[in-house]
């Protein structure tokens, strides 16, 4: 199984440039996450084949750091991952459970032909519209970045979700500098970009990790060419996989359908899990969270 870019070496860069305690315990990233009072827990994303020396080089860490629990996310099924440890409750997850990954090894034809026939239309339209796609580069790299985060907020205000704040997008696009994993790709039409996605390029497999876009000229279909020119990047690139991170036809139906649209497979991930080292204070943890 690929490993994530959640666990990469750039990813455990960024942490730490937002101010975040991290650690390799064997090959696996920790990351401290602060809660209020003082009190902190570690995280573990996307963990994959994790042994008897990660779990006891996290409880050192725990000790040292007086975490209240350590949070895991299993790329991987959850019992191999977690067998013969004790202290385990079930959890709450920070990243999606449930995505739909695109098999970039397809021809183009052949990813065509996979889309939903509407999705194939709304491509073609916007073709025809003469939307175009730039990506990011080291001499427009400020503008799309301030261009993003102009539509992010836009974006947020209409559909309500919560945003991180600026500074962690451009975090985003500069750690790693001239070689950063992450890279903005814009939809422009007649001169506007009215569409945005920031994209991480991580092993064989590109994710679509943030989005945005505006109401205006809604009829070119400037998003759906976005991600095909996306798609034809990867590919060029050398990527296997396009994964459009996170679909939920409850809390976001709108965007599931969208994603939906491209084909796909659909993938689950086991829910989280807690680890827990003070089971006092997690207890009081946990109900506050039900509360606030």
């Amino acid at each position: 199984m690929e490993h994530s870019f959640l666990q990469s070496h750039e990813w455990e860069r960024l942490q730490e440039a937002l101010g975040r305690k991290a650690w390799r315990v064997g090959r696996h990233l920790v990351i401290r996450h602060d809660l209020s009072r003082g009190f902190n827990y570690l995280y573990a994303p996307h963990l994959i084949g994790a042994d008897g020396g990660f779990w006891d080089g996290v409880r050192m860490i725990a000790r040292d750091e007086r975490s209240l629990f350590l949070k895991v996310e299993p790329k991987g099924p959850i019992d191999e991952l977690v067998a013969g440890v004790a202290g385990w409750r079930s959890s709450h997850s920070l990243q999606p459970q449930k995505t739909v990954i695109i098999d970039l090894t397809k021809s183009e034809e052949g990813l065509l032909s996979a889309m939903h026939q509407k999705m194939r239309y709304n491509i073609r339209l916007a073709e025809r519209h003469g939307v175009s796609v730039v990506r990011g580069n080291p001499e427009n790299a400020k503008y799309l970045a301030n261009t993003f985060w102009d539509l992010l907020m836009e974006t947020s205000e209409r559909d309500v979700f919560h945003l991180h704040p600026k500074p962690y997008y451009e975090k985003l696009l500069t750690v790693g500098g001239d070689a950063s994993l992450n890279k903005i790709y814009c939809a422009e039409y007649r001169g506007t970009v009215l569409a945005a996605a920031l994209v991480n390029f991580y092993e064989k497999t590109a994710t679509y990790l943030h989005g945005a876009s505006t109401i205006i000229h809604k009829e070119v279909m400037a998003p759906h060419y976005l991600h095909w020119r996306i798609m034809q990047d990867a590919k060029k690139m050398g990527m296997t996989a396009y994964d459009l991170w996170g679909i939920d036809e409850e809390r976001w139906p709108g965007v599931t359908r969208f994603k939906m649209g491209f084909g796909g497979t659909v993938v689950e991930y086991p829910r989280a899990v807690d680890m827990v080292f003070r089971p006092g204070w997690y207890a009081a943890y946990t109900t506050m969270r039900k509360i606030f």
